[in-house]
């Protein structure tokens, strides 16, 4: 792949990865200063974006398939901003996870943190066998998201961590 890609792709995927890594201690025990450092590493993606973006449109015609790529970071970036919010309220209401909620969060950070490393090295090498394999494991990683509570409770939280919404119980 091309050796742009390492110098101005890998730091993006890296940062974002070690925002989603910071939200997800920051949930496992609550942090502010995780989640601040996560939100901090969000600003500094979205200023990336802009100026990988221009970057890359200005190279050479082989780096077309790279050029939407700092865009697609941005959009991680922006979900795991969405989260951090999330996390941020519930720690302000004292809301937290049941034993089987936080398993299951557990599982979607894990999962998320696979996902992300996975995606930041097919983009970095290309590789058609890894590329298959994001495509599987995603639609996986959707599914698992797209479970529904056991049993109907209402919605309490409006649609976020939906999946996990019945296992919540306040402290």
């Amino acid at each position: 792949m091309d050796p742009l890609a390492h110098t101005l792709l890998a730091p993006i995927f890296r940062d974002a990865r070690d925002m989603l890594l910071l939200t997800w201690a920051g949930v496992r025990a609550p942090s502010v200063a995780a989640l601040d450092t996560a939100a901090a590493l969000g600003r500094g993606i979205h200023k990336a974006e802009k100026d990988l973006t221009e970057r890359l449109v200005s190279e050479p015609e082989e780096t077309a398939s790279l050029r939407l790529v700092p865009a697609h970071v941005e959009r991680i970036g922006d979900s795991i901003e969405g989260l951090i919010r999330c996390c941020q309220l519930m720690a302000a209401e004292g809301t937290v996870f049941t034993p089987r909620g936080t398993r299951e969060v557990n599982m979607l950070f894990e999962r998320a943190v696979e996902m992300l490393e996975c995606a930041g090295d097919l983009t970095l090498t290309g590789n058609r066998v890894l590329a298959r394999h994001v495509e599987i494991e995603s639609l996986r990683f959707e599914d698992l998201g797209d479970v529904q509570p056991d049993a109907p409770t209402g919605d309490p939280c409006e649609g976020t961590l939906h999946v996990v919404c019945d296992r919540l119980e306040r402290s």
